[in-house]
């Protein structure tokens, strides 16, 4: 008469373990949770770009005003649909040059979607040690929070802008 057990095996109760059917349900659960929490953090930080790329651009105006005070030439933002660099007027000749400072001079990219642009749509703004000028603001957009960055020719300031 056989009983239905290999000799040497212990009989299994099958309350003991895990089937890989479980076990592969368990991943797929996981997987889905990890990618909806991975998705909503990649919201929040295409939010938080054009509050990070605003605050930039006020600290590096800011820093361009102080070498127009104390260089005694004028600086400008120069930008266009990818980025911006600043430029500096050059003493020796009529023309515009790198700035000086290398922070300044290096072109800063903005990655699509964010979006930069200035209000009046103008391409550059004057930076001189005078802190004389219209007051410009630069927009950026395309994700999360608009922000702005208002700059009078002598004080920087991002602020956050209404959803539109």
């Amino acid at each position: 008469m056989t009983t239905g057990r290999h000799p040497g095996r212990p009989l299994r109760d099958r309350q003991a373990g895990v089937t890989l059917i479980e076990v592969m349900v368990v991943l797929v659960v996981v997987g889905i949770a990890a990618g909806v929490t991975v998705m909503g953090l990649k919201g929040a930080d295409r939010s938080a770009r054009a509050q990070s790329e605003a605050v930039r651009l006020s600290r590096q105006l800011s820093l361009a005003v102080d070498e127009a005070l104390v260089s005694g030439l004028a600086l400008r933002l120069v930008w266009d649909a990818s980025g911006y660099t600043f430029q500096q007027w050059q003493a020796t000749g009529d023309e515009w040059g790198p700035a000086p400072v290398a922070a300044l001079a290096a072109r800063h990219d903005i990655r699509p979607p964010l979006r930069m642009g200035l209000a009046d749509g103008d391409a550059a703004v004057l930076i001189t040690a005078s802190g004389s000028g219209p007051f410009r603001q630069i927009l950026f957009g395309g994700t999360g929070a608009p922000w702005a960055v208002g700059f009078d020719g002598f004080t920087a300031l991002a602020t956050a802008q209404a959803p539109s």
